[in-house]
């Protein structure tokens, strides 16, 4: 696959891991895609684990092998009477070096507000555009066929939602325009995995199967960098499969969340192998509703950002809209996209126009990202 190292993670010479922590950060409980799934991922045979899960009283509902995470992914449906956490730990007993999780949900993070143009200007960006040299992913939602300016087939998509159907929200569409529209990133395909459910809440949600089956398929279409808007609880299964995917190479650019500055890390931008993008407005402020934390690593614009939607031109606002700005910057310079996460913060501090406090800070992190001269 030809993609950057980013991260060694769960290797036998470099195995970075998060302390422990319960399944989801303070401030609520979780929202569930179904309370009686169980979400397992193991590396061995799957037919050991079903079997001594059938043993318990567990019901096998599907398996999703994902060779390029080096994993399977079996879904069970729990025994009645059986709480989550009560089955997370006598599956991981029963079955050593299997990871169990719930199967929670994962929302876009974007807000429709209030014309201004100022994105690129601010980020350095060429009136023209940018060449790409790396593959870019989107996991996200689906991206219209027809939407002008996506309509030169730039696009590859796959859904991991069970259903043909769209999604209500054009969130993927958006994304898709802000990395591939006119004058953005030049010669390349975005590879699309949408894995947004429409009967997950408002048609705007994603269940963890989705999210790591579309990673899988992101992986074997050798995608270097993924932009992902999503955000919610930390996951186990979600810390296996995106930090393999770290390992191998894979940058995942990741909005920080919208649930304001005195809510806890959501994820995956809260992963140390992920990079955390928030998002400021034309002066330099930041979005007010963007997550706040020492896991913040970079800024953009993501503030009255100006796109396209079923027809007609919008303004919106949140991180998700800043994350496209960063993954577009990693993609036309190499010199970025081979850095393992370590060097590449360290470039990023070095380039970066620092905001508020002098140096790295909870809010701004490096600062605002900016593009080279003559990409």
């Amino acid at each position: 696959m030809r993609i950057a190292l980013i991260l060694c993670l769960a290797l036998a010479a470099c195995v970075p891991t998060l302390a422990p922590q319960a399944e989801a950060p303070a401030g609520g409980a979780p929202t569930l895609v179904d309370p009686e799934e169980l979400i397992v991922l193991t590396a061995k045979d799957p037919a050991v684990l079903v079997a001594r899960a059938q043993e318990r009283g567990y019901v096998l509902r599907d398996v999703h092998p994902l060779a390029e995470l080096e994993d399977t992914l079996v879904v069970l449906r729990i025994p009645e009477g059986t709480t989550i956490p009560e089955a997370i730990e006598e599956i991981e007993r029963a079955v050593p070096g299997t990871t169990a999780g719930a199967h929670h949900v994962y929302r876009l993070q974007a807000d429709t507000r209030s014309d201004r143009r100022y994105a690129a200007q601010m980020i350095n960006w060429p009136p023209a555009g940018c060449r790409a040299r790396a593959r870019v992913g989107l996991i996200d939602a689906g991206v219209a066929p027809d939407h002008p300016g996506l309509a030169d087939g730039r696009v590859e998509q796959r859904s991991f939602t069970g259903t043909a159907t769209a999604p209500a929200t054009d969130h993927g569409t958006v994304m898709a325009e802000l990395l591939v529209g006119p004058n953005r990133l030049r010669g390349t395909t975005v590879y699309s995995a949408n894995v947004i459910d429409p009967a997950l809440g408002a048609g705007d949600a994603a269940g963890v199967v989705a999210i790591l089956r579309g990673v899988d398929w992101l992986a074997a279409k050798g995608v270097d960098i993924v932009n992902i808007s999503l955000a919610g609880p930390r996951n186990k299964l979600l810390n296996r499969a995106l930090g393999q995917a770290a390992a191998d190479g894979m940058i995942l650019v990741a909005a920080v969340g919208n649930l304001g500055p005195r809510h806890p890390p959501q994820f995956p931008a809260a992963f140390p192998f992920a990079l955390a993008v928030t998002a400021v407005d034309r002066d330099g402020k930041i979005y007010r509703d963007a997550i706040r934390g020492t896991h913040v690593d970079i800024a953009a614009p993501g503030v009255d950002i100006l796109v396209s939607a079923q027809g007609r031109l919008k303004v919106s606002s949140g991180t998700s809209l800043a994350a496209p700005f960063v993954t577009g910057i990693l993609a036309t310079e190499p010199g970025l996209a081979g850095l393992n996460i370590d060097a590449l913060r360290r470039e990023l501090a070095r380039r970066a126009v620092d905001l508020g406090a002098p140096g790295r800070d909870k809010t701004f992190g490096l600062g605002l990202l900016r593009s080279s001269e003559g990409c």
